[in-house]
């Protein structure tokens, strides 16, 4: 059913397992209960469309658009989705655990209770998504881009997200412990309440970040910039911390152990 113009459809208890519905136009359809496991959906046009309890678990949707997509009890575990695209889309209870998102765009989209879990996010684009309650645990990926977004209770546990940008966001009460952010960009960002337990944040930008209450005890905070005193003594830290300078913490006022060292060794003896 390559190119075939399904626009406006409405499919109910459908099974199309590993069909070949690429470049299929299923703009402003509805989808409830279909099986679409392992079909081929390269740049398919979901944009609009209605998607409930849809499996596309093991899909190839490669370009695929769900641009002003409602998306809810959707399963894509294991499905191929680099360069699709999310814009404004309505995204809950949805499976996306082991996905590829590489070079994925989900601009302005909104997200509650989904799943990440290990997906692979090289270079994708979520600006100013607002999601609650989702999971990124063990996602890995460069250079993510998620500034400006509004991530509340949001758990990314363990994931390795090397050059983040976190820039102006907000991710008050997430977790992010033992997760690598080593070069992220957290400028302006709210993470009051943030768990950083045992995180990698060497060479983090920090300036202006809000830290009020942020859990820091065991991070590698090695070479991270911008950070000031004041910052640092509303954050939590304690002797398993590495401080900017490379000391050991916990942080004490007066100290300079805020200041990075770039020139190597300690900032103070």
């Amino acid at each position: 059913m390559r190119k075939a113009n399904l626009s406006r459809s409405s499919f109910e208890g459908v099974m199309l397992v590993e069909a070949d519905l690429s470049d299929t136009d299923l703009s402003g359809a509805e989808l409830h209960s279909v099986d679409l496991g392992g079909a081929l959906l390269s740049g398919a046009d979901f944009t609009g469309a209605q998607l409930y309890h849809v499996d596309f678990r093991g899909g190839y949707l490669h370009a695929a658009s769900f641009i002003e997509a409602r998306i809810d009890g959707a399963h894509f575990r294991q499905a191929r989705l680099e360069k699709a695209t999310f814009q404004n889309a309505a995204i809950t209870h949805t499976d996306l655990s082991g996905t590829t998102l590489n070079a994925a765009s989900f601009h302005d989209a909104r997200l509650a209770a989904c799943d990440f879990s290990g997906a692979r996010v090289d270079g994708a684009q979520l600006p100013r998504l607002r999601a609650g309650q989702c999971r990124f645990g063990n996602a890995a990926g460069k250079d993510v881009n998620l500034a400006g977004s509004r991530l509340n209770h949001c758990d990314f546990s363990r994931a390795e997200l090397y050059n983040a940008k976190f820039h102006n966001a907000s991710l008050e009460s997430s977790r992010f412990v033992n997760t690598d952010l080593n070069g992220a960009d957290f400028r302006e960002a709210l993470l009051s309440g943030c768990d950083f337990s045992e995180a990698g944040l060497r060479n983090a930008r920090m300036g202006g970040a809000n830290l009020l209450g942020t859990d820091l005890c065991g991070a590698d905070l090695t070479g991270a910039r911008e950070l000031t005193s004041q910052q640092l003594l509303q954050a939590r830290t304690d002797g398993s911390t590495v401080l900017p300078n490379g000391a050991r913490g916990p942080y004490i006022r007066f100290s300079g152990a805020e200041k990075a060292n770039l020139n190597g060794g300690w900032g103070w003896k």
